[in-house]
Parts: C-alpha cells; structure tokens; sequence
C-alpha cells in the first residue's frame, strides 16, 4: 500500500508536510474537512495489516484531535470571561452540556460561575 504525503500551507507560503499516512485515513480527513457526511469503509486497505495500520493512525488522529476539542473548549470559556455563552460552546463542540461540564471541571473551570466570581 502506498502512504500518502499531506502538506498544508497557509497565504504566505508556509507549510508542513506530514508522511506516511494511509490513503484511506488520508481520504477521510480530507472529506471530514470539506464537510462530507458520507463515510466510505476503507476502500485501498484490503489485507489485515493495512486495515490495522489504517485503524492505528486513525485511533491516534481520533485521540489527538478529542484533546485538541477539550483544550479549544476550555479556551473558549477563560476568553469568554464570566460570561462566556457556553450554550454555544457546547453546540459548536457537538455535546450535550453534561460532557461540557465534565471538560470544563477538568480544566478547573467552575460550573457556577457566579461562586468563582465572589
């Protein structure tokens, strides 16, 4: 199976390049980004070692990005202040406010703010 190069870049000409990705982990990430519902069953890994290479680099993609989500999360709220809309940092985090909160304790961040603030 041949791996796959992913190089993003921004305006002004800056990149990195990531190696060694799967194509079908590289093809998921890439419909995951352009907003595609549609998930496909890996379509280039057909033997079992690439079908748990594929599912090891996807695991660790999955993992890193859940911990990206809870610090973008707890971010969100210490730049909202006191008032921070947390309704809309749950919506805009795809969970019920229930796991919300559990992220947010786990940063420290006091469910009711209105004690924190005394």
């Amino acid at each position: 199976m041949k791996k796959l190069r992913i190089t993003i870049g921004d305006p002004d000409g800056n990149t990195d390049t990531a190696t060694g990705l799967t194509p079908d982990l590289g093809n998921a990430l890439l419909d995951g980004i352009r907003g595609d519902r549609h998930v496909q069953a890996p379509q280039q890994a057909t033997t079992f070692n690439d079908l748990t290479e594929t599912l090891a680099q996807t695991s660790h993609l999955i993992q890193h990005l859940e911990n990206f989500r809870k610090e973008t999360i707890a971010a969100a709220d210490r730049a909202g202040g006191p008032h921070a809309d947390r309704k809309a940092i749950g919506i805009a985090a795809g969970m019920p406010r229930s796991r919300l909160y559990r992220i947010l304790d786990e940063y420290g961040r006091p469910r009711d703010r209105k004690q924190a603030s005394e």
